[in-house]
């Protein structure tokens, strides 16, 4: 289980140079969250892209049904006063830190490409390059052997 942003969402149902990570990010783990507010920053985005001329209306209108059925009752609420602190002090906005709080409530990772996040919340976001890269085993600590001596080395007994 995993909270996704928005950018990762939108990767998700158009085709854009992110797609297929995005893809391999459901695949690797198809239970993801989102905050109610993740419809219209979808919708917005989809917009944005209608006005670029990169998806026609009818593509956008399709793209935002398949995200609707990819995220049907995934839907999880956060407070309030959390992502208005959780704004404060991170510098983010309001919209990107109520991902932040949602990650942290339900102790899950935040898959995202905001640079903004990944800097701010290190704690819980992951780019999906991050998330999708094979966790690495924590560095051996070697020590040096020890080195004993004999209290009176260099004595020889009895004098």
């Amino acid at each position: 289980m995993i909270v996704v942003d928005a950018n990762v969402i939108v990767a998700l149902v158009i085709a854009n140079s992110i797609a297929s990570s995005a893809r391999a990010v459901l695949a690797a783990d198809a239970d993801w969250i989102v905050p109610s507010l993740w419809q219209s920053e979808v919708l917005n985005a989809l917009l944005n892209e209608v006005k670029a001329g990169n998806v026609t209306l009818e593509g956008a209108l399709e793209a935002a049904d398949t995200a609707a059925q990819v995220l049907h009752d995934r839907v999880r609420e956060c407070r309030a006063s959390a992502i208005l602190t959780t704004a404060h002090t991170s510098r983010l906005t309001a919209y990107d830190a109520t991902y932040v709080v949602l990650a942290r409530s339900l102790g899950l990772l935040l898959v995202t490409e905001d640079k903004q996040i990944l800097r701010a919340c290190p704690d819980v976001a992951r780019s999906m390059r991050q998330f999708l890269s094979p966790r690495q085993p924590p560095p051996a600590v070697r020590e040096k052997p020890a080195t004993y001596r004999a209290r009176n080395a260099g004595k020889r007994g009895g004098s």
